[in-house]
């Protein structure tokens, strides 16, 4: 098993460029960049944020979700907490918090407890979006999640919506005022090289990361923003995580 930042990004980006030789005739058709889309933003997932299990379904009967997979942030916990220290103690903090009408009892209580098994994650994937991501548009995009999460799965699910642009204003408020723990992530299109080529190694970032009032209080102190502006990702093995 290839553990390390740099072998895994290799193995990533090798996938991806067997993708695009092996569907060079149709390079430019919406079809081809939409799944170019989607494999970038699994790379990313998979690298920056250690998700696992990823498995791009999206398709006729996909039910509006691109990506699946699984999210053991107890290792991003356990990392940031020895990077960044933790002062909290259990016995001195109030475990339940109401957010949206709900009451959620963030993540790292389940870690504390030995009761915590990774996230399911649901993924949706706006490679063509020429704009900022305006309400209408999002409000779609959360019907197809709320349709797939039931009340009881709310605070094991996170969803999580790419595109290459930010989100205007308007959205930011919408996004907070959703029941629902939600991730929005700004991810670079892969850009043409030349010669039906493409740079794999400075485009299609992870360029932006936000979470709504949900989710980041059930994803309290998992410090995942410090995770990734210090970069913590680079420097921890994959194969230590469940």
């Amino acid at each position: 098993m290839i553990r390390n930042y740099l072998g895994r990004r290799w193995l990533n980006n090798s996938a991806i460029q067997a993708y695009i030789e092996q569907n060079s005739a149709v390079a430019h058709s919406t079809v081809f960049q939409g799944n170019l889309y989607e494999y970038t933003v699994m790379r990313e997932l998979s690298e920056k944020l250690r998700m696992t299990k990823l498995e791009k379904v999206g398709g006729a009967h996909d039910g509006g979700v691109d990506v699946k997979g699984s999210w053991p942030v107890d290792y991003i916990y356990a990392k940031t907490s020895l990077v960044m220290g933790n002062l909290e103690t259990t016995n001195t903090i109030k475990r339940t918090h109401s957010q949206n009408g709900f009451v959620l009892k963030p993540l790292k209580y389940r870690i504390f407890d030995n009761t915590f098994t990774p996230l399911k994650v649901l993924v949706q994937c706006k490679a063509f979006t020429k704009s900022k991501l305006a309400p209408k548009e999002f409000r779609e995009l959360v019907g197809t999640f709320i349709s797939l999460v039931s009340n009881s799965q709310r605070n094991k699910t996170v969803c999580i919506m790419c595109s290459p642009h930010l989100l205007t204003k308007d959205t930011l408020k919408l996004i907070n005022n959703i029941a629902l723990p939600m991730i929005y992530l700004r991810i670079e299109m892969l850009k043409e090289s030349g010669e039906g080529k493409f740079d794999l190694i400075n485009s299609g970032r992870l360029v932006n990361y936000y979470e709504n009032s949900y989710a980041s209080t059930l994803l309290q102190d998992c410090n995942i923003p410090a995770w990734l502006k210090l970069g913590i990702y680079k420097s921890s093995d994959f194969g230590l995580q469940k």
